[in-house]
C-alpha cells in the first residue's frame, strides 16, 4: 500500500511526488516515504519527477522541530542520516527533476528544491531561505555541496547568513529558474520539466552523471567529524533554547 505522506500522480509519463503530510515538516516517516518513492521510480527507468506540496501556503518548513524538541543525540543523528540520504537520492536521481514552489520553502525544504534540476517559484508572498544559522546549527555538509554546485558563492552566502527572499530576489540570484503566478506554478513547472523530458533519457542520465557525479561521490563519503560538529551545535544549550522558542511560536 502506497504511503500517502507522498502522493504519486502520473500523467503522460511524468510523475508528481506530492508532499502530503500536513505542513510537510520533515520527520523520519516523511523523509523515508520520499526517499522510497524516488528509489522505486529509479527501478522503472527514472521517469521525470515534479516535486510539489499539497499544502496551500507551505512547500516544506524543514525538519520537524516539534518532534525534535528535547530529542537526544541518537535521535537527532537519525534525522541527520535520513536527511542526508534523501538529499543524495534526489540530487543523484538519473531522470529530470523539478520543484514547483508554491509556498514557503525553508531550511531542509529549500535544500530539497536545490537538489532538483529546475525550480519554479510562486511570485508574491512565498519566501525561500535557510534558517539553520539562526537556529544555531551549521548546514549539513552534504547539503552545502549541493548549494556550492548549484549557485554562485555570493548566492550561497546570502542564503546561509540572510533572512530569506522572495521569488524576485531568488530569481535574480538564480536560486530559482523562473517565477510564476501562484495559480500557474505547477503548470509552468510541468512545461519546463517537459523540455528536459523530451531529451533522450539515456543520454540525459549519462550527461547528468558526468556533470554531477563527483559531487555525488563526495556526498556519499562518511563525514564523522562534520556530523559530530552538527550534533554538538544542535545539542548546545543555546540551540536548545532557540528550538524551544521556535516550537512555542508554532503553538506546540
Amino acid at each position: 500500500m502506497a504511503d500517502e505522506r507522498v502522493r504519486r500522480v502520473e500523467s503522460r509519463g511524468l510523475f508528481q511526488l506530492v508532499l502530503n503530510d500536513g505542513p510537510n515538516a520533515l520527520n523520519l516517516e516523511l523523509m523515508g516515504a520520499l526517499t522510497g518513492a524516488l528509489a522505486e521510480l529509479r527501478t522503472v527507468g527514472a521517469p521525470p519527477v515534479l516535486l510539489r506540496s499539497s499544502h496551500p501556503t507551505l512547500f516544506c518548513p524543514g525538519w520537524d522541530l516539534k518532534r525534535l524538541a528535547g530529542a537526544g543525540r541518537e535521535e537527532v543523528a537519525s534525522y541527520l542520516a535520513s536527511f542526508n540520504a534523501l538529499v543524495l537520492e534526489l540530487f543523484s536521481y538519473p531522470g529530470p527533476t523539478a520543484a514547483a514552489i508554491a509556498g514557503h520553502a525553508v531550511a531542509g525544504g529549500l535544500l530539497l528544491t536545490m537538489c532538483c534540476d529546475l525550480r519554479v517559484m510562486a511570485t508574491g508572498r512565498p519566501r525561500v531561505g535557510l534558517s539553520e544559522l539562526n537556529l544555531g546549527v551549521p548546514l549539513p555538509a552534504s547539503s552545502l555541496i549541493v548549494l556550492n554546485r548549484r549557485l554562485t558563492s555570493f548566492a550561497v552566502e546570502e542564503l546561509v547568513v540572510g533572512d530569506g527572499c522572495s521569488a524576485e530576489r531568488a530569481r535574480s540570484l538564480r536560486i530559482v529558474h523562473r517565477g510564476a503566478d501562484p495559480e500557474r506554478v505547477v503548470a509552468e513547472t510541468e512545461s519546463e520539466l517537459g523540455r528536459l523530458a523530451a531529451k533522450p533519457a539515456r543520454a540525459f542520465a549519462e550527461t547528468k552523471r558526468l556533470l554531477l557525479g563527483d559531487s555525488w561521490a563526495r556526498m556519499a563519503e562518511p563525514r564523522p567529524g562534520d556530523d559530530a560538529a552538527f550534533l554538538d551545535c544542535w545539542l548546545s544549550p543555546e540551540t536548545q533554547q532557540r528550538i524551544a522558542a521556535t516550537v512555542a511560536r508554532l503553538g506546540a
